[in-house]
């Protein structure tokens, strides 16, 4: 691919990702796209047949960006603590840097869930899953932490990191109305995994 053709490309992209993270894939027009990228539908169609096509593509893209580093994550053979840590820090470091992520899963896994847990190659995931909650098992058995079911600190530990950047346009208004929240969501990861392993730690 030329260069010229990768910059179109490119702009298809950022401007199909504004457009679905708004609107979903249900609400978002491929007219809408066009104008966002600033061609024409027909160059659009070019390189898109379909706007289930470039979704999926921005989706798994999206995806990838969220599960691929967590199956990494659960599955290494990290000391638990470290794992927490770890976890805390990537969700934090790409929320940051895709801040819409949250809100487009939560839409599309809402409108058509069998199609997104396909796209999200959630299959991938059991087995670092598994892993995770044994050493949990493992750490609580040897009394390092409090009894709690493994699905539900792994549950905590998504909530507590995710959760930040879907409230955040309420947040900053009803809490940090004279702060910038940005700044303060670049310290939380720390703070979470220090929360998350001292509620637990015994």
């Amino acid at each position: 691919m030329d260069k010229k053709k990768e910059e179109t490309q490119k702009m298809i992209l950022e401007a199909a990702r504004k457009i679905f993270a708004r609107k979903g894939l249900a609400g978002a027009r491929m007219q809408e796209i066009a104008d966002e990228a600033g061609i024409n539908k027909a160059l659009l169609h070019y390189y898109y047949r379909s706007k289930e096509k470039l979704f999926e593509q921005v989706f798994q893209e999206a995806a990838n960006k969220l599960i691929t580093p967590v199956i990494r994550f659960l599955g290494d053979e990290s000391d638990l603590f470290d794992k927490i840590r770890n976890l805390c820090r990537h969700y934090y470091q790409t929320l940051e840097k895709y801040p819409f992520l949250p809100n487009f899963v939560i839409n599309e896994v809402h409108t058509n869930p069998e199609n997104i847990f396909k796209i999200m190659g959630f299959e991938h995931m059991g087995e670092a899953k598994e892993k995770t909650i044994h050493q949990i098992k493992e750490a609580v058995q040897q009394g390092i932490i409090h009894e709690i079911d493994g699905r539900e600190l792994i549950w905590n530990i998504l909530s507590l990191c995710v959760f930040p950047f879907v409230s955040k346009p309420i947040v900053s208004k009803f809490l940090y109305e004279k702060e910038n929240i940005d700044a303060i969501l670049k310290q939380r990861a720390d703070r979470t995994a220090d929360f998350i392993i001292q509620s637990i730690k015994k």
